[in-house]
């Protein structure tokens, strides 16, 4: 599990539901959407220390910098070593935000050319993100 420090810098809700915006003590900004509220959740408080958690199978990995895509959980940086299986391949990248894994099928990594010290974009989708107070 990834997982990196941060404060909440702003909560939008409708409902039920919200998106919380935090900022990781890089200074990188992630988006979670929590089934919750501030009124139901007594740690959605704007400046309170939280988690930013995200499973290694829920990463994706680009090598284009420009994406048109729905992925609003976007942060570049560079594999530093690769583990190739026959199905599954994990990378170790650094960011800005620290070291990320990402376990992707060995299939893409070929067909994307992945090699070590490449600079690629991790992402992650906001219904992915998971935040522990």
């Amino acid at each position: 599990m990834n997982s990196f420090p941060g404060n909440i810098t702003d909560i939008k809700t409708n409902g039920t539901m919200s998106i919380v915006c935090v900022q990781v003590d890089s200074g990188e900004k992630f988006m979670s959407v929590v089934i919750d509220t501030p009124e139901s959740a007594p740690y959605m408080i704007k400046g309170n220390k939280v988690n930013v958690l995200f499973k290694e199978m829920e990463v994706a990995v680009t090598t284009q910098k420009e994406l048109d895509i729905s992925i609003e959980n976007r942060i570049t940086g560079n594999i530093t070593s690769m583990e190739e299986g026959v199905l599954l391949s994990r990378l170790v990248l650094e960011t800005t935000i620290g070291e990320v894994i990402a376990i992707i099928s060995t299939m893409s990594v070929k067909q994307m050319g992945l090699v070590e010290k490449m600079n690629v974009m991790i992402m992650v989708k906001l219904n992915e993100i998971i935040l522990a107070p």
